[in-house]
């Protein structure tokens, strides 16, 4: 439990927050979509780190509450597809749609919409990293 509450935790509340200040920079200088791609992949390793070792915790013996505590860590995964959701407004995208009606977004407009979601999902990814400390701690 030390190395979750000393290591894990404020490593994903590090990436979350990194996430956020690069989601809030593209939003404003939208150039920078190549370093929000960076903390996004950051993200997607610190969740993996994140899930395996309370998963461990979980299997260990830990009297946390199970159902309660996976539910939260899927939560953390299921936002992951939201970060980079702007590649589905690119020309290759639009061009696999069969409705003529599909917006193609330009390059500054994919990176805006990428910053947004990376904002929200840094958000709540800091919730429910946080969420599950408590659940954790509560256990212990």
């Amino acid at each position: 439990m030390e190395i979750y509450t000393g290591v894990i935790y404020p490593l994903v509340l590090i990436v979350a927050a990194v996430l956020a200040v690069t989601g809030i920079v593209t939003l404003l200088y939208p150039p920078a979509h190549r370093v929000l791609q960076w903390a996004v992949s950051a993200t997607w390793g610190a969740v993996g780190v994140h899930l395996v070792a309370v998963v461990l915790l979980l299997l260990s013996g830990s009297s946390a509450g199970l159902v309660l505590t996976l539910g939260y860590l899927l939560a953390s995964v299921a936002l992951l597809p939201l970060l980079g959701i702007g590649r589905l407004g690119t020309p290759e995208a639009a061009a696999a749609d069969p409705d003529p009606e599909r917006p193609v977004l330009s390059p500054a407009q994919i990176a805006r919409v990428d910053a947004a979601s990376a904002a929200i999902v840094a958000i709540a990814l800091a919730v429910l990293a946080w969420r599950v400390l408590i659940i954790l701690e509560t256990a212990a």
